[in-house]
Parts: C-alpha cells; structure tokens; sequence
C-alpha cells in the first residue's frame, strides 16, 4: 500500500511539474509576443500624410476612434482606461465618435456624444450608454433623435437643453470634422488609435503592446 501510494503521489508531481513547465513556456511565448515589434501593414498602418496635431508640449495626442454602437469599443472601453491612466505623463487623449457601422448619414450617435461633451455630461455617461446598447437593450444602436432625447432625460440631462445642442450648427460642425479625421487617419475599424498624426493601429486587450510600441516611437519624435 505505501508503495502504491507513493508511485500515485510521484506521478501526480510530474503531472504537475508538466504542467508547470507548459505554463512557463506558454507566458514566455506571451511575453515575447508582446515584445515583439510591430509590423507596418500589418499591426498599424502610417498616416499618409501626417496629421498635425494640438498636444500639450511634453505629450503625445492619441485618438480614439471608437463608436458607442461598437461591441468591441464596450469592450476594451477599460482596458483602455487603464492604459490612459498609466501613461497620463505621455499623452493627451482625444475621443473621436464615427457614424453608425461606418453608414454615411448615420450620425444621431455621433451627435449624442458632441452634445452631451459639450454640455459637461459624456464621461459621466458613456459607461451608461455603452450598458445600454451592449447590455441592458434598453437603447438601440438605430435609435434616432427622439428616443435618444427621452434616455438622457432618464439619467438626468434636461430634455430641451440637450434637443437644442443636438441639433445646434456647432455639433454637427463636430460631427462633420470627426468624419474628416476618419479619412485623414484611414480608419476603417474600431476601436482604433491614432498615435501622434503618424500611427493608426486598430486595439484590444491582447494587441494594446503595439499601441504601446508606437507611443515610444512618437515620444522619441520618430
């Protein structure tokens, strides 16, 4: 009995040393992977031509093209946080809403984000919106001007200020402008970063080292 009891104990360590060893080599495979540099064409594209842009001296502005119809962008929305946070001393962050599915005319939430920004309310907010859409279904990502009207409403925003926002000149002066830098950038995806005028690199959690890459290049000023 001891020595059954042994070779059962001897062959459940090797099972886990095994084990051990595979989870070594696969974070090691990891690591390297984000390390690994990335590839024009591939991993980002080059802004062609370069944009300008109004960073803070000292910083580097990032856009973020995103869209509150977009799953992905309700996705990575903390991981992207947390990696604004953790470069704050870097850059300077400019969020940048595209139409819905990239449709020509579809602008009602683009125009939801300039107004609500405009009246000091869309990063309150924005966690809300995207629960809305991705989660709850409470807010369709179709919704046109009225139904958008009556959910802000519901979370606080007076339903006439935010009506005459919505539909003033200067946000859909924004929303003209926004569509103007998607094509200066090239973007075709989202959740996408423009990094410093020069760099376009379409991100989520497991490929946010490329963006990181990028960064140091445009803070080394290449």
């Amino acid at each position: 009995m001891a020595r059954t009891t042994a070779r059962v104990v001897a062959a459940r360590a090797l099972v886990a040393l095994r084990a051990s060893a595979a989870l070594l080599l696969a974070c090691a495979g990891l690591g390297a992977a984000a390390q690994s540099t990335p590839r024009e064409g591939t991993d980002y594209t080059i802004v062609q031509p370069a944009q300008g842009t109004d960073a803070p001296a000292g910083k580097v502005r990032v856009i973020e093209f995103f869209g509150y119809w977009c799953p992905a962008c309700h996705v990575f929305e903390p991981t992207l946080h947390d990696w604004v946070a953790r470069n704050d001393a870097k850059v300077s962050v400019t969020y940048v809403p595209m139409p819905t599915h990239f449709r020509a005319g579809q602008a009602d939430l683009q125009k939801l984000f300039y107004a609500l920004d405009a009246m000091g309310r869309e990063s309150e907010l924005r966690p809300k919106i995207f629960a809305a859409i991705h989660a709850e279904r409470t807010l369709r990502d179709s919704a046109g001007a009225d139904t958008i009207a009556t959910w802000v409403a519901a979370h606080g925003v007076d339903r006439k200020a935010f009506v005459d926002v919505f539909n003033s000149f200067g946000v859909q002066s924004k929303v003209n402008r926004a569509n103007q830098m998607a094509s200066a950038y090239g973007v075709t995806a989202t959740p996408s970063l423009g990094i410093g005028g020069k760099y376009v690199v379409v991100v989520d959690a497991r490929t946010l080292g490329n963006a990181d890459a990028l960064l140091a290049r445009a803070v080394a000023g290449k």
